[in-house]
């Protein structure tokens, strides 16, 4: 995340001031419709003088971008236009890259804050930057020097034909005449471009009749991208889900009442919290929660929390962040750990630039960070932004070099085998797609850690959109295959639209979400905050601050548990056959036959579709599935290994699905993939695996529950057993269902796994499954 934060509390960033600061710029850009007061002026006037191209002077670089004006035709709103060529690319391959060579021009009258403006200008490509069929530049208006607070930036390409940009905003804060200035940011490569027809009109103060407003090529209902994406969704993101309901004797049940009712979704919708004000004993505590979890989100990011500054703030630590990532859990919720390292002076701990010197010590200092905290949060942190804006932040790689990074990841992974190591960066969707230079970095530096073998394991893309800019979904759509191509899952991290068009924020949600949803590389969406309250920006909240939902927040809602959720209800064919299509996900299926209800708890987590059989046996069940990631198709998720041995993901030798899991570095025969499990005495359970052997010769396999008392004895209870080998899977499951006896004594522990009788080769296990019940 990118934009500076205001004052406000909430899950916002700190870090120190950058120069040229682009963070203030998208926070006042979004606000370019925002009301104020009105009384607007009788007209609009001219900001840049009466000859804004000869108001070109202001040049930065080495060498500096040459520039001069001459005559052009063929264009009725202008003859002229100022011809600028760069001679070389910047030296830093950064942001700081993009404005080391610039050109502007000062104002020639004041303006006041909160004047509407517009900025206008044709430009055109003559020569583009070696290797594109485009120029490229970012546009500015902003203080002419200390603290370069920004009013507007836009990304910019042009082609070799005229094109015209306007950009309605606000004026970010008074500026007397020469106090601020347009500003061309080149650091692009050498290229020669043209501009013309240059002016910025000053709108005045209030809501001015005519004044401009933003929108997107693809918002018209109409569009022809929205039927290509919901095709998509309907084959990417559903199932078909078929229920056999039979007799005890095993006989079709024909009239049998079948509800299938979906309650989590597989695909990830997800939120940035502040733990702090989240967790309050406070009617606004208690609604935050409430708002978390009621269905809209199934994922968790703390926007500050589990950063490197938080982690060493021990109290807060223990006191905030802890207790909440305890509570988050047991609401069933994932969690992203945002973030590992977040490589710039000012969102580092402040000893660290003391040790730019020495190298080792640096090293030393990044290297247990990583391995405290990613290890101290095995298991409850399903994945890790383990590098964070690496494009604008690059202050520890500048030091250690750019290969650093390889290293980070490999720390991570061996610190924490079980998340999904992820790199994070803005401007990858957002800015009109246009931001080419940071999106060949970002992919770049993807492909070589993931080509060198290191354990990156998914790109996230903050997709932070100003109004200015919202890409159109096609783009956004090329964006993503182009980002696919790198062999990773993709999600947006911090989803937001920073406007005060609330109809455009709205509708720009909803396309948003469904271009992404449409697209089967990606995984999840998360917005960067919900409350106006406790959010780094109010305008992007999707609650106002009485807890009301704004347009944007419908919208969230109603896809989310709505239009992109199945109820379905229907009655079982003459083969005892339910069928229907439904969203990736856990069900909930209910059938009614002969006078009782039987529950299934089912996971459909991919477009492969899922049969279940349910016995209709005349008694009231509930076969809730007991294993957390039973099909594994979270990966490694939930299960581990008795030591030494460790479980990982293998998506190579799978039952079903995408994903099996492995156990592997087994010493003895006895160890295996297991995971914890909630059982009580006086129940009787049911369970079934698919186990293949990775190598060797074949054996015994077995499935069984070890039951750990806290006296200190132990028990183990043999559910099932049957021979595996090399050649294929083998199914093992209980003949009936298995009684427990805790013999008076109080459980401290259950746990079920698989092991075989005899070997230590590695364990390939999959579907696996254990319930109440029969």
């Amino acid at each position: 995340m990118r934009h500076s934060r205001s004052s406000r509390k909430g899950p916002r960033r700190t870090r120190a001031t950058r120069p040229l600061a682009l963070l203030t710029a998208l926070f006042t850009a979004a606000a370019c419709l925002q009301a104020v007061p009105a009384g607007a002026t009788a007209g609009p006037a001219e900001v840049m003088g009466p000859d804004p191209l000869a108001g070109f002077t202001e040049t930065k670089g080495a060498p500096a971008p040459q520039y001069q004006v001459v005559p052009v035709s063929g264009s009725s709103d202008f003859t002229s236009a100022l011809q600028v060529t760069t001679a070389s690319a910047p030296k830093s391959a950064g942001l700081d890259g993009e404005y080391e060579i610039t050109l502007g021009a000062k104002t020639a009258a004041a303006v006041k804050v909160n004047d509407a403006a517009v900025a206008t200008f044709w430009a055109r490509s003559i020569t583009p930057p070696a290797g594109s069929d485009a120029g490229y530049a970012t546009f500015a208006f902003e203080r002419d020097g200390g603290s370069f607070k920004k009013s507007a930036t836009a990304a910019l390409r042009f082609t070799s034909t005229w094109q015209k940009f306007t950009f309605p905003f606000r004026i970010a804060e008074d500026y007397a005449a020469g106090e601020a200035h347009l500003n061309l940011w080149l650091g692009y490569g050498a290229q020669t471009l043209q501009i013309a027809g240059v002016s910025v009109a000053d709108w005045g103060q209030g809501d001015p009749a005519g004044f401009p407003t933003v929108t997107y090529e693809g918002r018209e209902a109409n569009a022809a991208w929205r039927t290509a994406a919901d095709q998509r969704i309907d084959e990417y993101r559903k199932g078909d889900l078929t229920v056999h309901v039979v007799d005890s004797s095993g006989d079709p049940v024909p009239g049998a009442s079948v509800k299938a009712d979906l309650q989590k979704h597989a695909f990830g919708f997800g939120t940035a919290v502040d733990a702090a004000t989240m967790m309050k004993n406070t009617a606004d505590g208690q609604k935050y929660r409430q708002a978390v979890t009621n269905g809209d989100f199934n994922q968790v990011t703390f926007g500050n929390n589990l950063k490197w500054t938080h982690w060493e703030n021990t109290t807060e630590r223990d006191t905030v962040t802890l207790p909440t990532l305890k509570w988050v859990r047991e609401q069933g919720l994932a969690m992203r750990g945002h973030n590992l390292i977040w490589p710039s002076w000012g969102s580092l701990p402040a000893d660290l630039q003391g040790l730019q010197n020495d190298k080792p010590a640096l090293r030393a200092r990044i290297d247990a960070h990583i391995t405290d905290e990613a290890g101290a949060l095995t298991g409850a942190v399903d994945n890790w932004d383990v590098v964070n804006e690496p494009y604008s932040e690059h202050n520890l790689q500048d030091i250690l070099g750019p290969d650093e990074i390889n290293r980070w990841y490999v720390l991570a992974g061996q610190a924490d085998p079980k998340a999904r190591m992820v790199l994070n960066d803005y401007g990858l969707v957002e800015n009109n797609g246009w931001s080419k230079r940071h999106q060949d970095y970002i992919y770049n530096l993807a492909k070589r850690i993931k080509d060198g073998g290191y354990p990156i394991e998914g790109l996230g893309l903050e997709s932070h959109f100003s109004a200015l800019q919202p890409t159109p979904p096609e783009e956004v759509y090329t964006l993503l295959n182009r980002y696919a191509s790198l062999g990773l899952p993709l999600e947006a991290t911090e989803f937001d639209i920073t406007t005060a068009d609330r109809q455009l924020q709205a509708d720009y949600t909803r396309d948003f979400l469904t271009i992404l949803f449409s697209h089967p590389d990606v995984t999840a969406i998360s917005t960067f905050g919900i409350w106006e309250n406790n959010i780094w920006n109010p305008l992007a909240a999707l609650y106002n601050a009485d807890w009301s939902l704004k347009p944007n927040g419908q919208v969230w809602h109603d896809l989310v548990t709505k239009t992109w959720w199945t109820n379905a209800s229907g009655a079982t064919d003459t083969s005892g056959d339910y069928r229907t299509r439904g969203f990736l996900g856990d069900y909930l299926v209910t059938v009614t036959a002969g006078g009782a209800t039987e529950r299934a708890h089912v996971r459909m987590p991919s477009n492969g579709g899922k049969t279940i059989t349910v016995v209709a046996d005349g008694k009231d069940s509930d076969d809730k599935e007991l294993l957390a990631n039973a099909d594994a198709e979270l990966g490694a998720v939930n299960w581990y290994g008795f030591s030494p041995s460790t479980v990982k993901p293998d998506t190579r030798t799978v039952h079903s699905g995408s994903v099996a899991v492995r156990s592997t570095g087994r010493t003895a025969e006895w160890q295996g993939p297991a995971e914890g499990v909630q059982v009580a005495s006086g129940q009787s359970y049911t369970s079934s695996a698919w186990v293949r052997l990775a190598s060797g010769a074949g054996t015994t396999a077995q499935i069984k529950l070890k039951l750990a008392y806290t006296d200190g004895t132990a028990e183990s209870v043999p559910l099932a057993s049957a021979a595996v080998s090399t050649s294929g899977w083998t199914r093992l499951s209980t003949s009936s269902a298995v009684p427990l006896d805790f013999h008076g004594k109080t459980l401290a522990k259950a746990e079920w796994w698989a092991s075989t009788a005899a070997g230590t080769g590695d364990l390939l296990l999959d579907d696996a499954s254990l319930t109440n019940g029969a």
